[in-house]
């Protein structure tokens, strides 16, 4: 908290206990009357529940409310039914998902070391139960004071609007686009003493939004809704009995997405969320990546757009199970395809895969999909969970229904001949409710004015005699027919403004209607659209900043498409006027996430890619976006971490204009898969940009394309690799004199060898690079120069002089605006200053780089300030602390898919339970961090956790585990010349040998790491002396 800040709201503490250890509970509430009266907590038991409440109920109430829950281990308490799978199992729930915090406090012996909660921090310390101390109001004391910590992290949270453990995030940032180098926090180093760091990814503002609590319906209106009675009273039932997924089904226009929404009325309350997906609108794919991706923007998540697809499945699922939802998804039949025999199944299997598992899982979120087709491989898959799912086919309204919906269309029968009027239309329709609404609309325009008889005589019965419908048609045939004939006969103005209207994939701004028809005075085209709305084609859809916004039914839109392209010209002319709509008149909402502050350009783009303009469509991608980056709208996405959709703007141009423009594209196919960690695939397209670099002679893109290589193979932990392909862009710098080219190349190279642990040649290339900066006058490169020089002096020890550099590249990011690089030159100085034991400055540091990071919406260096604020409270002996702050930037690295910022994460914990003590815990950790970097191929990570778990082996005395997983570690540094592991793992070989009492071979272990240690001036070397005097090796100097 600031010094000025108001006292904050005491927290609530739910009390979860058996009521056989009243008792332990009883002297608990005692101890914690101080916290109380101090206006810190106010907590609640269910002894608190008043007389003739429903305490079922209750409980649960005070459950979801609390934000600290209190668990009273005892062996009662798990074996309670109650309090272990109701209470203990949502309590963990909300832990999980940073809506609480967990406080597990063990009174009594017994076997909780395997239950759900035995991963989170315990009381009394050391885990000892508060009946087997010697004084017990010792243990409570200690019970307390950590009651005490939780609470006061958790109030200082509560000025930056955060949930107990859920980071905030804010606006955008910067990337590195062409071979510029980005200005890294301590680059890839060793965490054997502190936070690791790696190159980061970018991520959107605002991405997790809340969706409303009443739900906004696209199609259901309660004073217009009619009948459904028995579809309602049936599928409520079965959702009632444990249906947790229904398919209704039938033809266009029939009423399925209201039924739907009428459904939801039942059963969406405050505490779920309402989100619908119609998959034919703004889903511009069957595959699941696309899919998925739209449903959780919907579900407020936008991080998603920085998971790999492989983790797209299990980040929806956990996302349904964490907090309940009704999820309705419409137009499943755009994700199928049709086979030989006419069956139709799903183009991508992975939507199988999501349903089973979605049934499978424990869930209290519904799945509602409306379909004009039945998927059978859906039915061949899910046979085995009939009692989970149930699919239902929708038709017309019955009979008895048809007359209401006239009515409520403004049609109402005045004499038994009007009714058996209506009533004969309603049944040669079979109740169809769009066609239904539409003639509804068609009785009340001129020259009817509402006269059923008069529409009769005169127009209906002379179209059917005139267009001789046959008896034997379809309902769908006979509902098509009347739309594309009704489409025919409208006034041309109407008929002009819908057909132009329908290349609209989504809802627009009513204004957008009559605007596609420019030439036209105000007032014919406002009573267009007002004969297309009062005749039901065209309805409202959302009131967004005070304007309605509009659309057209799919069946309706796809006649109204199909009759615009019979006129080639008209037609493109329709979608170049859509596109600059987007472009010019639209308006995002205030509060809308980022990517709808460039919905316009996003849509104008796919416009001009549906006429094949690809020229005039890449305009719209090198548009400038008025951000705090001001850089084009592909650029722009992927500062924010949009990968996903930058890659599909790529996918739609690359190979449809000229060289040049592919090798950009090329370029930027590479740095978004660098965005989400596939590093391989990136390095595949800096190949194929170079490849067509050099084909086209362009030799500044061949350099460009050359240091992006060199920096996917960086991230490979392939430093020489990395290095030769840095040494390739320096030289062509060099031959066509790009002195800014030139700089960046240097500075790469000074990172590579700075991982290879050479840091004074690493020196000498940001020296170089600096040089460059000041002599060209690009402040930018002056302040990254400054700052690797800082990064390199702090590897080798020399705190104060990073400390001098960072300051001076902390003053120009200033000067420039570059409020990104200002917050990873906050967090060197921070480092810098833990290093020198000033922890309370480096936890300044610390926050305001996690303020900034918050601000512009960089989560990945969100995690890593919370890290390295962990780190500077590692350093104050605070652990627990430490570890809130870690498990805080682990929740964000899974969150946006940053498996080495989760290897990191995982590795920071691992230390710190180290430093508690709780060697097998540290030891779980750093094999979790094994794993990661193991799979992502990064040989740094897996010899940092091999030397780390080595370590903790020792403690524990696994001398043979110990010895093997730091040899395996000092082969890994050697190979990819990590130098300062090397020195990490001698000098655990030395401990080891030492430990075995092979004196001899141990001083060996420990005279090559000191050797190395002196060689490159790291703080190590002062551990290996006084290891030399243990082991007896006199002065070690």
């Amino acid at each position: 908290m600031t010094p000025n800040s108001p006292n904050p709201e005491p927290l609530s503490v739910f009390i979860s206990y058996s009521h056989k250890d009243e008792n332990l509970k009883d002297e608990l509430v005692v101890h914690l009357a101080n916290l109380k009266r101090q206006g810190k907590i106010r907590a609640w038991q269910d002894r608190d529940i008043e007389a003739g409440a429903e305490w079922d109920a209750e409980i649960k109430q005070q459950l979801e409310a609390a934000e600290v829950i209190l668990l009273l281990i005892t062996p009662r308490f798990l074996a309670s039914d109650y309090c272990y799978d109701k209470e203990m199992q949502r309590a963990i729930q909300r832990h999980d998902a940073g809506t609480a915090r967990v406080i597990p406090i063990i009174l009594k012996p017994c076997d909780w070391q395997d239950s759900l909660f035995s991963k989170l921090q315990v009381v009394p310390k050391d885990a000892k139960p508060v009946t087997k101390w010697d004084d017990q109001d010792e243990a409570f004391l200690d019970v307390v004071k950590g009651i005490r910590r939780a609470v006061e992290s958790l109030q200082a949270k509560k000025p930056l609007g955060e949930t107990p453990d859920s980071p905030t995030v804010s606006p955008s940032a910067t990337n590195t686009r062409t071979d510029a180098i980005a200005h890294p926090i301590g680059t890839d180093a060793i965490n054997f003493h502190g936070a690791g760091t790696d190159a980061i990814n970018r991520v959107p503002a605002n991405p997790i939004n809340r969706v409303p609590a009443n739900p906004i319906f696209s199609t259901y209106n309660p004073t217009t809704f009619t009948g459904r009675d028995a579809e309602i009273a049936h599928l409520t039932q079965i959702l009632q009995n444990g249906c947790r997924l229904v398919l209704i089904h039938g033809m266009t226009g029939i009423g399925k997405t209201a039924l739907a929404e009428r459904l939801a009325v039942n059963f969406v309350q405050p505490s779920t969320r309402y989100s619908q997906v119609i998959l034919d609108r703004g889903v511009s794919s069957s595959d699941f990546t696309r899919g998925a991706l739209a449903i959780l923007a919907k579900l407020g998540d936008d991080t998603a757009q920085q998971l790999p697809d492989e983790q797209l499945l299990p980040h929806l699922l956990k996302n349904l199970e964490q907090q309940p939802c009704w999820l309705q998804l419409d137009s499943l039949e755009y994700l199928l395809c049709q086979n030989d025999q006419g069956e139709f199944h799903f183009a991508d299997a992975t939507w199988l895969d999501f349903l089973e598992q979605f049934l499978t899982r424990t869930s209290a979120s519904r799945l509602i999909l409306t379909s004009q087709a039945l998927p059978t491989d859906w039915g061949d898959r899910a046979f085995r969970l009939d009692n989970l799912w149930q699919e239902y086919a929708l038709r017309g309204l019955d009979k008895s229904q048809r007359i209401d919906l006239f009515r409520h269309y403004g049609v109402t029968p005045q004499t038994d001949v009007d009714s058996d009027h209506l009533c004969a239309i309603a049944d040669y329709f079979d109740g169809h409710p769009l066609i239904l609404k539409m003639i509804a609309g068609d009785i009340q325009k001129r020259p009817f004015n509402g006269n059923i008889d008069k529409y009769w005589r005169d127009y209906y019965q002379q179209r059917q005699t005139q267009t001789r419908l046959k008896l034997h048609q379809s309902q769908e045939e006979r509902a098509r027919q009347w739309v594309r004939q009704t489409l025919e006969q409208l006034p041309d103005l109407p008929r002009q403004m819908l057909q132009r209207g329908a290349v609209f994939r989504r809802a627009v701004p009513e204004s957008f209607y009559p605007a596609m028809l420019p030439n036209i005075p105000d007032s014919e085209s406002s009573t267009a659209l007002t004969v297309l709305k009062s005749r039901n084609l065209v309805e409202d859809t959302d009131l967004i900043n005070g304007e309605l916004w509009v659309q057209q039914h799919n069946l309706i839109r796809e006649i109204a498409l199909a009759q615009l392209k019979t006129d080639t010209a008209i037609w493109e002319a329709a979608e170049r006027q859509a596109a600059h709509l987007w472009l010019t008149a639209y308006t995002p909402a205030p509060d809308a996430p980022n990517l709808e502050t460039v919905r316009g350009y996003l849509e104008a783009f796919d416009h001009y890619c549906e006429i094949a303009d690809w020229d005039t469509a890449c305009s719209v991608l090198d548009i400038q976006i008025d951000s705090p980056t001001q850089e084009p709208l592909h650029w722009q996405l992927e500062t924010w971490g949009y990968y996903k959709e930058e890659i599909r703007l790529y996918e739609k141009v690359v190979g449809k204009t000229l060289p040049d423009r592919d090798i950009l594209w090329s370029r930027g196919f590479g740095l978004a898969y660098s965005g989400l960690g596939n590093y391989s695939s990136a390095a595949q397209y800096h190949q194929q940009s170079l490849k067509l670099a050099r084909s086209n002679g362009d030799r500044s893109s061949e350099a460009k394309a050359l240091g992006n290589l060199g920096g996917a193979y960086y991230n490979l932990g392939q430093y020489e690799r990395a290095i030769d392909f840095h040494q390739q862009h320096l030289t062509i710098a060099r031959e066509i004199s790009d002195r800014q080219s030139e700089g960046n190349a240097l500075g790469n190279l000074g990172n590579a060898y700075h991982s290879l642990g050479d840091y004074e040649r690493a020196i000498d290339y940001h020296q170089q690079y600096l040089t460059i900066a000041w002599e060209i006058g690009d402040r930018q490169s002056e302040g990254n120069a400054l700052g690797n020089l800082g990064l390199a002096y702090y590897s080798l020890g020399n705190y104060e002089r990073a400390i001098d550099f960072h300051q001076q590249c902390l003053t120009i990011l200033r000067e420039i605006g570059d409020r990104a690089g200002e917050s990873k030159a906050l967090g060197n100085l921070g480092l810098a200053y833990y290093s020198l034991g000033n922890y309370e400055r480096a936890i300044d540091f610390h926050q305001q780089a996690l303020a900034i990071s918050r601000e512009i919406g960089d989560r990945q260096w969100e995690g890593m300030s919370l890290s390295n604020l962990g780190l500077a409270y590692h350093g104050l002996g605070n652990y627990e602390r430490a570890i809130d702050l870690y498990q805080q930037s682990l929740t964000i690295a899974r969150e946006i898919g940053d498996r080495r910022g989760e290897g990191n994460a995982l590795g920071n914990l691992g230390l710190a339970y180290y430093g508690l003590g709780n060697y097998e815990r540290a030891i779980d950790y750093h094999q979790q961090y094994l794993t990661i970097a193991w799979e992502i191929g990064n040989r740094l990570g897996e010899g940092t956790a091999l030397v780390n778990m080595g370590a903790a082996q020792l403690k524990l005395e696994q001398h043979s585990e110990s010895l093997a997983n730091n040899r395996a570690a000092l082969e890994i540094f050697r190979e990819i010349g990590g130098r300062e592991g090397e020195a990490e793992s001698l000098k655990n070989l030395a401990e080891v040998h030492q430990a075995l009492g092979k004196i001899e071979v141990a001083r060996e272990f420990c005279q090559q790491a000191l050797a190395l240690a002196t060689e490159l001036s790291i703080p190590l070397k002062a551990e290996c002396e006084t290891l030399m005097q243990s082991l007896g090796g006199g002065d070690a100097s």
